[in-house]
């Protein structure tokens, strides 16, 4: 069985017997206008979406420019104190 069959075998049987579906005026009105203006929905849900990810996107950025920026700290002092330790390890030319 379909989803939303038995939906359809009801609205069928109000139908052939001659009942009509009521539904309240503010909500067809509401679903009147949802079908007129569904590229306008679809638009301005997108640019909202498109805002959410830039500025997901820009923080991902900035963290990973700090990271970055944190980790050429540590191999610079690591390079430093290899540097020094190999100076040390090696024997003064004669």
């Amino acid at each position: 069985m379909e989803s939303g069959s038995l939906f359809c075998i009801l609205l069928a049987w109000e139908r052939q017997r001659g009942y009509t579906i009521g539904m309240c005026k503010p909500f067809r009105d509401y679903l009147t206008l949802t079908r007129e203006y569904t590229r306008e929905i679809i638009t301005f849900g997108g640019f909202a979406l498109v805002c959410f990810v830039y500025g997901d996107f820009r923080q991902l950025a900035r963290d990973q420019a700090t990271t970055a920026a944190q980790t050429v700290e540590i191999l610079r002092a690591m390079d430093i104190r290899l540097s020094a330790i190999e100076h040390q390890a090696t024997p003064a030319a004669k």
